[in-house]
């Protein structure tokens, strides 16, 4: 192991904080990692986030908190950084769904593996792990081996990583002796997101908008704010080692939805162009082709993935389990995080 992977820095953290859980993070460079250290620095942690030293922490660089340096791909520096920390919120992975699946096994299964394995020797008591609606599986105590045997037959990559990346993540973590937990919310938007809500806003602001057969089919979403309450809850709940958690936002929402709230909140007229979803996905076809034609160097334009999670309807998953555990209730409607949304939007193009 080098003597750079080892390395960290520190921000002051206050007297009390000396006597505090110690909460790991990964993924704290992304969206929802950190919301997460950020949120846990309010609830009084001392926060530890994992970052490679090529990662973007200027969104939490304000925050109290120590930064150790590792990649997922390295046990020995996932070990050195998890040394002293009682549990772990792991945030990171790759969102991803036109690249060769071994980038996505490396990243959301191995690296998961890494992390409990690196947490278990720490002594950490429990992880909470970001997982997604993707996952093909039934909520409660997870059967593993019946999540690895699902996972090659699902239809794209990210689904079948993440769903992978749960049977191994509940091997390990029984096998360890720690309280595995996974939270499944579906899109997650707000504030600081770029993976989503900001490409939103830029469309419309483009006027480069479809929808696919017009608009109308359903898809989870969830407020970023009200994802880090279950976060919270999952890290504070006795008795929840092994389950798995669907969590949703409070409304209904498609896609023409979502263009008119973010075309409101930009004072402009929607303008959409109708797609078919077979012209959709024979679209997606081509563009997947041409990326792994170019050797995946280019994202793809379109993805299946995309077509399908915005042009076929998907029924409002249940998230009782939650709310019986977890107290989990979302509160913010998406006219409410549209809002919020909106604000970091224009705000940020105005700094230009």
């Amino acid at each position: 192991m080098s003597k750079t992977s080892m390395q960290s820095y520190f921000y002051p953290i206050g007297v009390t904080g000396l006597f505090a859980m110690i909460s790991l993070v990964t993924g704290a460079s992304g969206f929802v990692g950190g919301h997460v250290a950020e949120e846990l620095c309010r609830r009084g942690d001392r926060v530890v986030v994992v970052a490679r030293r090529t990662s973007d922490l200027s969104a939490v660089r304000h925050l109290p908190i120590e930064v150790r340096y590792a990649d997922l791909g390295d046990l020995d520096a996932l070990k050195a950084a998890a040394k002293g920390v009682d549990q772990v919120f792991h945030c990171a992975g790759a969102v991803k769904y036109v690249v060769p699946y071994k980038y996505m096994y490396e990243t959301n299964v191995a690296g998961t593996e890494k992390v409990v394995l690196a947490a278990a020797e720490a002594g950490a008591r429990r992880i909470i792990y970001a997982s997604s609606q993707a996952v093909n599986a039934p909520e409660g105590p997870m059967s593993p081996e019946s999540l690895r045997r699902s996972a090659p037959s699902m239809k794209d990559k990210y689904s079948r990583s993440k769903t992978e990346a749960e049977g191994v993540f509940f091997t390990r973590c029984a096998e360890k002796g720690i309280e595995g937990v996974a939270l499944r919310p579906g899109v997650i938007y707000g504030p600081r997101d770029f993976t989503a809500s900001y490409l939103w806003f830029e469309m419309i602001d483009k006027g480069n908008v479809f929808v696919i057969d017009g608009g109308d089919a359903r898809f989870p979403l969830i407020y970023i704010g009200d994802l880090l309450k279950a976060f919270i809850a999952a890290s504070e709940t006795k008795g929840i080692g092994g389950r798995a958690y669907y969590l949703d936002g409070p409304d209904e929402v498609t896609l023409k939805k979502v263009w008119d709230l973010v075309s409101a909140e930009l004072g402009k007229e929607p303008k959409y162009q109708k797609v078919s979803y077979r012209d959709a996905m024979s679209a997606a076809w081509a563009s997947e082709l041409k990326c792994a034609l170019g050797r995946y160097k280019k994202e793809a334009e379109l993805s299946k993935f995309v077509v399908r999670l915005f042009g076929e309807d998907h029924p409002k998953v249940s998230f009782e389990n939650a709310r019986m555990d977890l107290g989990f209730v979302p509160r913010v409607t998406v006219e409410e995080g549209m809002k919020e949304t909106g604000a970091w939007y224009r705000a940020l193009k105005k700094a230009g």
